[in-house]
């Protein structure tokens, strides 16, 4: 996930301050490292080898935006000529052209390519974007029912809507610090630095989705930036110690580049590193030096000048390239792809970014903030449109569409759920009871979202046998004691809590487990389903890693067939539903689109080297513990492929939750565990 800058100091040719606005001097050095922070982000997003960390150029941006912003705000303020009203008609010129009409070619390629989920999935990031609140959208749409980075053109925006909430904030925040003095100054914007890096560490481990997408766990890179601009830190006289520097903070950003990846857990204390090489790099970068003068040779500059404009559309070009192409690409295709995403910033820099920033005559500032109210308010209109039309699906034929309804059309009876009103324990986590009215509960599911699948099943089965179960379930949670996930807020107390109920309750005499057990033992989505890492964490492994889940996961399978044993509790274990790594239904629709004739399925061979671990922990509970242990491969995997339709209908919602439809085809595995 990466995010854009906002050029805030422009070349003398570029801009045409207002009357009694005049703005720093202008530094091509920084325009080249802008240049450094963008290539990265670019080259990673793209897959070329040897960025794998390419990530790190977001924080880049943000270290010379805090230093940009604070040093014009600053001047200003300290000069007495700042405007808030000027401030802000700056930040539409420079943001808003090129934004929008990246905004409005995104519009044209998603109604011509997004299937209807997906759509509807683009309208409201369309919407969110526009208010620059994108990062509040991705940062509670992530997680367990995530869709695909891959799948979302706007995602690269959330940058912007955190550098737009700190230019929000951060003016009136500089101005009540100017007016209290230098030191307060400087005080109060390091001890803010402090505090967000502090709570960023802190949260990284325990909210690491917050703390990538979240002003607050970010606004230490920003004050990075602005400590610089306020400190008056004297830039080193000897040009040895200079180039010292300079050297010291191109390492430091090579070096996240090169060495981190996604696994890297991030931000936190990794983000470090490269910010403190930005940071290096613009405190000394205003002398003469080495690594100054590469910064500020002509084709990096240039690069940099357009960098805003090739952060905005290079993204959206992979997302629509891959979903287009429903694969990933190839070298040419990589090459072909970067060099039209150079041409359109390019474009867009001279043609759409120049003239709105200079031409203030032909753009006066009532002119500027009228079309902002109408393109956002457009932007806003139209995402309510086709989210209203659940993402046009008239686009499609019947046979297609009935395939993308499968989704959601083909649902168990309404008897078959909870009998009382489920005990919500938070967002992700209910419990309940299910089958027959009126019966004690003397059995137990509990798991996941793969366990609310079967629930049905089982509910049917206790019903004819006149029994009843509790019901417990956590979204991306498994059932594993004394393990939290990075995915699950509140996973390991949800477990703890239902071990100790299902303990307590003598009436209870079986206990069903059932989960999406490979993604928690592996830490990783199948194939491309792309659905973010997982990482488990316990009491001998705090890091959190994905080497170390497999250990993680076994532990935690461990404890838990050991509390239920010593409670005497007869243990079923229903194995892992096959993976297809696909979205099925939107797949399967994409495939008919083309005329395709490629096979979807998953070989038996493929299933069972995902589940070696599961199926490793699953054979030593059976023998430690005398678990029961179902396996619906043998159904579902029987021909030798995983099946992921029936008569052409899709037997999955997505690309590992069961239809009911494809539920049903369990029954003669699940039946007899209730009888």
């Amino acid at each position: 996930m990466t995010s854009a800058d906002v050029a805030l100091v422009p070349a003398p040719a570029q801009a045409h301050p207002a009357k009694g606005h005049a703005l720093p001097r202008y530094r091509a050095d920084i325009d080249g490292l802008r240049a450094f922070a963008v290539i990265p982000v670019v080259f990673w997003h793209y897959g070329v080898p040897g960025f794998s960390g390419g990530y790190v150029g977001v924080d880049v941006f943000f270290v010379i935006s805090g230093f940009l912003i604070t040093s014009l705000i600053h001047a200003e303020m300290t000069g007495g000529t700042f405007s808030i009203a000027y401030f802000y008609e700056r930040r539409i010129r420079r943001i808003f052209p090129a934004l929008f009409a990246v905004l409005a070619a995104t519009v044209v390629l998603a109604a011509l390519l997004l299937f209807p989920s997906d759509l509807k999935h683009f309208a409201q990031s369309l919407q969110a974007t526009v208010l620059f609140g994108s990062n509040f959208l991705f940062r509670n749409l992530a997680g367990y029912w995530d869709v695909a980075s891959d799948r979302k053109p706007l995602l690269h925006t959330w940058s912007l809507a955190v550098e737009e909430q700190f230019y929000v904030l951060f003016p009136l925040t500089l101005y009540l610090l100017t007016k209290a003095g230098r030191r307060a100054e400087s005080a109060v914007i390091s001890a803010i630095l402090v505090l967000s890096l502090a709570a960023n560490i802190w949260a990284v481990r325990v909210a690491p989705v917050s703390a990538f997408f979240l002003l607050p766990y970010r606004a230490w890179e920003l004050m990075l930036g602005s400590i610089l601009a306020v400190g008056r830190i004297p830039v080193p006289g000897n040009r040895a110690l200079r180039e010292f520097v300079m050297l010291a903070g191109a390492a430091l950003i090579a070096l996240a580049v090169v060495v981190y990846s996604p696994d890297t857990l991030f931000p936190g204390e990794a983000a470090i590193v490269p910010c403190l090489g930005a940071a290096l790099i613009i405190y000394a970068g205003a002398g003469e030096s080495a690594v100054g003068s590469i910064l500020r040779w002509r084709p990096f500059v240039l690069i940099g000048l357009i960098s805003y404009s090739l952060y905005l559309w290079h993204w959206p070009l992979v997302v629509f390239a891959k979903y287009a192409l429903f694969r990933d690409l190839t070298a040419t295709e990589t090459i072909a792809l970067i060099a039209l995403s150079c041409l359109c910033a390019g474009l867009s820099w001279r043609f759409i970014e120049q003239p709105f920033r200079g031409r203030r005559e032909r753009f006066t500032r009532a002119n500027i903030f009228t079309l902002a109210a109408i393109a956002t308010a457009t932007a806003l209109i139209l995402g309510v449109v086709l989210q209203m039309h659940n993402g046009w699906p008239q686009r499609f034929a019947p046979d297609v569409r009935a395939m993308l309804a499968a989704a959601t059309h083909n649902k168990p009876p309404k008897q078959l759920g909870c009998i009382d009103k489920p005990r919500k324990l938070d967002a992700d986590a209910i419990t309940c009871t299910f089958g027959a009215a009126g019966a004690k509960p003397s059995f137990a599911l509990w798991g996941d979202s793969h366990a609310t699948v079967i629930m049905p099943l089982i509910a049917d089965a206790a019903m004819r046998a006149h029994r009843s179960g509790l019901f417990a379930r956590h979204h991306g949670c498994a059932p594993l004691l004394g393990v939290e996930s990075s995915r699950a807020h509140g996973c390991r107390e949800f477990n703890d809590r239902i071990a100790r109920e299902i303990a307590g309750n003598p009436d209870i005499r079986e206990v069903i487990l059932h989960a999406n057990w490979a993604k928690s033992a592996e830490g990783k989505a199948y194939e491309h389903d792309d659905a973010g890492d997982v990482f488990l964490t316990d009491r001998q492994s705090r890091a959190g890693s994905l080497r170390d889940d497999p250990a993680v996961f076994t532990r935690g399978l461990e404890r838990t067939a050991a509390a239920l044993a010593s409670a005497h509790k007869k243990i079923i274990i229903v194995a892992s539903i096959p993976e297809i790594g696909w979205t099925v239904p939107e797949t399967m629709a994409r495939l008919a689109v083309s005329h395709s004739t490629r096979d979807l399925r998953p070989t038996l061979a493929d299933y069972l080297k995902r589940q070696k671990t599961v199926f490793a922990a699953l054979s030593e509970m059976r023998r430690k513990y005398g678990a029961t242990i179902v396996t619906p491969h043998t159904i579902l995997c029987a021909g030798g492929h995983c099946e992921v339709a029936a008569n052409g209908i899709p037997i999955y919602v997505d690309a590992h939750h069961l239809t009911w439809r494809g539920a049903l085809l369990l029954k003669p595995l699940l039946d007899p565990l209730i009888r």
